[in-house]
């Protein structure tokens, strides 16, 4: 007996998610943000009329990538958000760390993904900026005004504070990986991260510690993170 119309064949969602990352894997490329829904499909190895039976349309592809990874990384922007907090600049150095860790990880292609398609087509601006750049910006909102609560940070706009944390490392990690940086122009990340958190600090810290919560260092701002760097005698954190 067949399925009922309308009704979805029950390995559909496994079948929907094997589709997203091939076609990741196209967008990825060079000319990966220009690929028509034809090339999507070959790269997917399936009709276009399967394609469209899964997605829609072009648009539809692009946003099942993004939202596959707003979906996978919700456990890390959770962790960001309400982890257990070290003292802020190790805290905050830990969320570094973990950018770009996760930048190392398959998050660096998403971002260059959500941008080439974003700036060309309009809906998927709004639909990157939804499922991965907003909610790493909140969870990064979430950990300021938990610091700003402990008096490690003065009080203001935590967003604006967020962007002001976030968007200098974000275009480094554009930079270095996905634009070619490394070969062309290759930078110090562990020391762009180190002074860049010294002036944040010094623009928002108070100048005050506040001791490290029970279980934070198992958290990624605690044993994930690499040492801090010996500063030659003289120089201090904000």
């Amino acid at each position: 007996m067949g399925r009922p119309a309308g009704s979805r064949n029950p390995d559909f969602e496994a079948t929907r998610a094997s589709l997203v990352a091939s076609v990741q894997k196209r967008l990825s490329e060079p000319d990966g943000p220009r690929a028509s829904f034809r090339e999507m499909a070959a790269a997917a190895g399936v009709s276009v009329a399967t394609l469209r039976h899964y997605f829609g349309s072009r648009e539809g592809v692009v946003s099942a990538v993004l939202s596959h990874w707003h979906e996978r990384g919700q456990r890390y922007m959770l962790e960001v958000a309400t982890g257990p907090l070290l003292p802020v600049r190790a805290s905050l150095r830990g969320f570094l760390f973990y950018l770009e860790l996760g930048f190392r990880a398959g998050v660096g292609e998403v971002h260059a993904i959500g941008i080439a398609c974003g700036l060309r087509e309009p809906t998927l601006g709004p639909k990157y900026l939804c499922e991965v750049l907003d909610p790493t910006l909140e969870s990064v909102e979430a950990r300021l005004a938990r610091h700003v609560a402990r008096g490690e940070l003065r009080a203001g706009d935590v967003r604006l504070m967020a962007l002001a944390l976030v968007s200098p490392p974000l275009l480094v990690l554009l930079h270095q990986h996905p634009l070619g940086g490394t070969t062309a122009r290759p930078l110090d990340w562990d020391k762009f991260a180190d002074e860049h958190l010294d002036a944040f600090l010094r623009a928002y810290g108070t100048g005050h510690e506040a001791p490290a919560e029970p279980g934070a260092e198992a958290s990624f701002g605690g044993g994930g993170g690499p040492p801090p760097r010996k500063r030659p005698r003289g120089q201090h954190d904000a």
